[in-house]
């Protein structure tokens, strides 16, 4: 299959599209007659043709074929049909057939070379599809091009100079505003911030301000029949580690059959633009900068501080951070070093650490190690001190609550020891640790 010759605007007011194209974005016409105008494009030709008036605009993309015979043979076998009878000239013979999405595809041979300018380049001719796999197979199996390049909602063929691009219709909720269109084109120019600058003195009104996008920079500009124009600047420069990837790529062949599928519907009968998107993207492009400029604004009040950001401390900025000028800190000499502005935090139990196990309780990092100089079960040197939420006789271990026993009578302590009886002698307790030895019970006494 040959390359992208040509991009054929049908309108049905001739005059005010060419004056949109020659005046406003000051294409040089390059051939003009009564029902044909052509402007210098490079690489591809753009012209305009008249339609009787009702017919809604249309855009048709012409391919360069050898042998229009052989090739609409070719297309029988596949299952494709013209469209119409052949259209005859002195210059070419064009038949037309129509992709899944209803678009017409012009097949032309030519008698005499295509005549182009230089500037500005016809780069694009993107389609935006909804059955976004059946494209891409009427495209690659039928009319026989090769895949040159494929995203995830994006394939671009190799049509010569200026490239055949298939778009995902589904992925059209960004704010460009040329994919609601079934058909759309691009003119590049070295230098698009100039060129946009010679626009804005000549009057011509942006739909897309000169934006920076994955896939280089462009804009968007609207036409006399309501055609979203893009213009972009020169293709980003591809990363050495993506040339080096695409030398292991799969070949164009079996590629075709690693195609996301899209789940769109069949196309319906959607005209080429809708007026309340078209409506919902001017919002949400001027909610979008809004919100931008707003947190801009805010970072600039903080002293410039995002989380997240580079390498400084805690992960944020590198840059300082500068206090807000209405939450002042003052250091107060009665707080520890590493208070904040409230005081220290109260402690807080954590849930890995045992009952009753304060700041200073077990660590993990430091176990238990029993001392010889201590007898078993001896704790450290405070006295305990009776809590009024205890009931009496209950031990200063949390995890050992006590709990009344029937068979025993009130006010004995958890012993299993029955009490002396009145009068009885004994021999006093041993010492306790951590104290003096003990004076008598005083039922001993």
């Amino acid at each position: 299959m040959g390359r992208l010759s040509i991009v054929v605007l049908f309108t049905p007011e001739i005059a005010r599209q060419k004056e949109f194209y020659e005046k406003s974005l000051g294409l040089a016409p390059a051939a003009a007659a009564a029902r044909w105008v052509q402007f210098g494009t490079r690489d591809a030709a753009l012209a305009l043709r008249p339609l009787p008036g009702g017919e809604t605009p249309r855009i048709e993309l012409g391919f360069d074929v050898p042998s229009l015979d052989e090739r609409l043979a070719v297309l029988k076998s596949r299952g494709v049909e013209p469209v119409a009878e052949l259209e005859e000239s002195p210059d070419c013979r064009i038949a037309r057939v129509l992709d899944p999405e209803g678009n017409v595809v012009q097949l032309v041979e030519r008698r005499k070379p295509t005549s182009t300018g230089t500037w500005p380049r016809l780069s694009h001719a993107i389609v935006n599809a909804q059955s976004f796999e059946a494209c891409a197979h009427f495209y690659h199996d039928a009319l026989g091009f090769k895949m040159s390049e494929e995203r995830e909602h994006w394939i671009e063929f190799d049509t010569g100079e200026a490239s055949l691009t298939l778009h995902a219709w589904r992925d059209a909720d960004g704010l460009p505003l040329a994919p609601d269109q079934r058909v759309s084109f691009a003119l590049m120019d070295d230098d698009l911030d100039t060129w946009a600058d010679e626009l804005r003195g000549r009057g011509v009104r942006f739909a897309t301000i000169p934006t920076e996008e994955e896939l280089g920079r462009f804009a968007e500009v609207e036409d006399a029949d309501g055609w979203f124009v893009v213009l972009r600047g020169p293709s980003p420069e591809v990363p050495i580690e993506e040339e080096l990837a695409q030398d292991f790529a799969d070949e164009d062949d079996t590629r075709i059959e690693q195609i996301r599928r899209t789940g769109d519907g069949e196309p319906g009968a959607r005209p080429g633009f809708g007026g309340r998107k078209l409506a919902r993207k001017k919002v949400e492009r001027v909610a979008t900068k809004g919100f931008d400029a707003l947190q801009k604004t805010r970072e600039a009040d903080r002293g410039g501080f995002s989380p997240g950001g580079g390498a400084g401390a805690g992960g944020g900025s590198s840059r300082p951070f500068s206090p807000r000028p209405d939450r002042p800190f003052s250091p107060r000499p009665d707080r520890p070093p590493g208070a904040g502005p409230s005081g220290p935090r109260p402690f807080t139990p954590r849930p890995d650490r045992p009952p009753g196990t304060g700041p200073s309780g077990p660590r993990p990092d430091r176990p238990y190690t029993p001392r010889p100089d201590r007898p078993a079960g001896a704790g450290g040197s405070r006295p305990f001190t009776p809590r009024p939420d205890r009931p009496p006789g209950a031990g200063p271990r949390p995890d050992r609550p006590f709990t009344p026993r029937p068979d025993r009578p009130p006010g004995s302590g958890p012993s299993s020891r029955p009490p002396r009886p009145p009068g009885s002698s004994g021999p006093s307790r041993p010492p306790g640790p951590g104290g003096p030895p003990r004076g008598p019970r005083r039922d001993e006494r």
